[in-house]
Parts: structure tokens; sequence; C-alpha cells
């Protein structure tokens, strides 16, 4: 048997001629008439002999059904002459992906370039294989150039006529996994076969929760002075979380499971004591014969002067350097290099107020205390 393939066009031509050749015989005579036929239908030929008078008949005497989507030529209602044809191609459903949505289109295309002209909407995206497509098109119905797409690279072969998708594919030296998507679509240049890369999986994602930092006041510390009195830290939210990616873009994203840690709030205490007296033991009250006031960040000047009468140089060889009498191992724990009294004075109050800040006036006892600071 001889099986042919004419095109869509070639189809619509032969019904054109059969019409007219119906046309010339008509009559009532005619139409109850005994006639032999061919019926060819997806390029398959079977003979059809009966009293037949128009197309439907022909149809009916083959046990042949047709829908509202095929394509018959000439149509149903038209008069058929002995030895005439009858054509009819069968539509396929597609499921056709214009801007993300999916849409079924029924169609009688033999190849994709002409089912995506049917279309007639740039970028239409038609599945390459028979898992989302009722039917594997051929990619051309003659040989010629094609461009296959790939991980951002564009290679064009030579297809033979009736390539699918996977000779393509094999030709272009392109390898998919099960779960990459080939797909037809089109551009200004035509028709082109684009594999979409896919890749699932879980990941792991972790968010930080930011700790809250509360300030308050307090009247037992000098004014200017700030204590951690209760250290906090931040919290996680740790999800695994189900991602889909096409091309590298993230198209589902579910979280799987989730593990929240709280964060702890961290507490400042800030001192808000306006005034404070210095004993008769300190240095420079001695000296004068009067009792020292303390007001603000006048707390550490009046350290210093208890401490080492005001001079940053002081070195009495007892261990304790400079203002606030730092030994050599508390200032190299608290960042100095060399020795205190080898330091600036705006160096060592720096350093004694973070001490202070850390672990509170109970580091300078004697003089604290007759601050008024313990």
């Amino acid at each position: 048997m001889n099986i042919q393939h004419p095109s869509r066009k070639a189809v619509i031509a032969s019904a054109a001629v059969a019409a007219m050749t119906v046309t010339g015989i008509a009559g009532t005579a005619v139409a109850s008439s005994f006639r032999d036929v061919t019926l060819e239908v997806d390029g398959v030929s079977i003979p059809v002999s009966g009293f037949m008078g128009n197309v439907s008949d022909v149809l009916a005497t083959a046990g042949v059904e047709v829908s509202s989507h095929d394509l018959v030529a000439p149509s149903l209602h038209e008069r058929v002459s002995n030895g005439q044809t009858i054509l009819v191609r069968r539509a396929q459903q597609y499921m056709v992906d214009i801007d993300g949505v999916s849409t079924p289109t029924w169609s009688t295309a033999t190849d994709i370039d002409d089912l995506l002209g049917q279309v007639g909407t740039k970028g239409a995206i038609i599945a390459a294989d028979r898992s989302t497509s009722r039917a594997e098109l051929p990619a051309l119905t003659v040989s010629g150039p094609i461009r296959v797409v790939a991980d951002g690279q564009t290679h064009t072969v030579d297809a033979r006529q009736g390539a699918s998708a996977s000779d393509l594919l094999s030709q272009a030296g392109v390898d998919v996994s099960f779960l990459d998507r080939v797909v037809f679509t089109s551009d200004e240049q035509g028709s082109f076969l684009r594999v979409i890369r896919v890749q699932r999986g879980v990941e792991e994602r972790e968010e930080t929760l930011t700790k809250e930092v509360e300030e308050q006041e307090d009247s037992t510390l000098a004014k200017g002075t700030r204590k951690v009195a209760q250290e906090g830290s931040d919290g996680s939210i740790k999800r695994s979380v189900y991602v889909e990616r096409r091309d590298g873009q993230e198209i589902v994203s579910q979280v799987v499971s989730e593990n929240r840690t709280e964060p702890v709030k961290q507490i400042v205490k800030i001192g808000t004591k306006e005034t404070t007296t210095a004993s008769s033991s300190s240095a420079a009250s001695s000296s004068s014969g009067s009792s020292a006031t303390v007001t603000g960040n006048d707390v550490w000047a009046a350290l210093a002067r208890c401490e080492s009468g005001g001079n940053p140089a002081t070195n009495t060889g007892n261990g304790y350097y400079g203002l606030y009498q730092f030994s050599a191992s508390t200032w190299r724990a608290m960042g100095g290099t060399g020795l205190p009294s080898e330091a600036s004075a705006a160096e060592q109050t720096q350093r004694a107020q973070a001490l202070q800040a850390r672990s509170g006036w109970g580091q300078w006892p004697a003089c604290a205390r007759s601050l008024g600071l313990l």
C-alpha cells in the first residue's frame, strides 16, 4: 500500500478540485448510483464501494467517525463521484504553554512548525515528548536547518525530513536527564528546540532573628557608665525547603520542616547617679584638705586621681601601672600592648571603661568605695 503524507495545504487544494468535480456531475440519478471511491485517513488509503451520495455517506459506509476538529475534504455534505478520493486528517490535542498558562489546542498539523504557526503566538511552548503530548510531531516535513538551544548555547543542525526531538538532540550532542523539559517554541527566526534544565531537591536555609537590646536605668551606677546585666543572643529559623529550578530560576519553593530558636534579650544597665563625694583618702582631696565632687564623666578623672594622682606614666614598681593602676596581665586581656604607663591617657581611660563595663567597679575596690561607686 502506498501511504502518502500530504501537507495541510495539499489537503485543502485537493478538496477544492474534488468539489468542482462533484458540482459537474450532480443530479438525482447520480446521487442514488453505486460508486467506488478512495478514502484516505491520515495517509492510509481505503477503497470504499456502495450507494453513496455525499462524503458523509462514504464515511458511514467505511465506518469512519470524525470529530468537529478533524479536517475532511471535500466537506461532509459535498456530493461524490465515482473514482473520487476523500481525504480525512484527524486532529490531535496538544497542550500549548503561553505565558505560563497551559491551553489544550486541536490541530491537524503535520509538523511542529505548522503547529506553532497555527497557534500564532511567539514564545508558545509545545512539549516535544509523549508524556505531555498525544503525538510526537516531526520537527520538519522537509530537510533543513533547525536550532537546538541548551545551557545558554545554540546549536544549528541539518535535520532530515521527519526528524524527531530525540534525533535533533543527538545531532547537537546535547544530553538530557529524565527531569529536563524538552520543548518546541518559536521566535522571530522561526521554530527551534529548547532544553530546559530542571533541578529538584531539598535545601537547608537559615534566617537570623536579631536579638533585642533593652536599656534599663540604674541609679546605683554613676551617670555615663554602662553595664551588661544579661548577655543576649541572636535566634534563628532553620528550614528544610523543597525547591525546583528551571534553567536556574526558582519555580517551586515549599517548606518541608522548620526549627525555630528564639532570640535572648540583652539587658544593659545605664548609670543615672548624678553626684558622689570622694573620701579624704583620695590623694587629691588630701592635699587640698577638701572633699572632691564627681559628676558625669568626671568619675574617671576622680578615679585616676585616687589611683595614680592623675599621672598616666605612673610606674611605682609594685606591678601596677598608669592612671588606673592596671596590672600587665589585665592590660593585655583588655587588648593593650606594652605597659599601661606607656599608653596615652585616652587609651588608658578607654580600656578602663571597657574593663568596668565587663567586670564592674570592683576592679578598683578601695578608690571606687571611697568615691561612692561601690
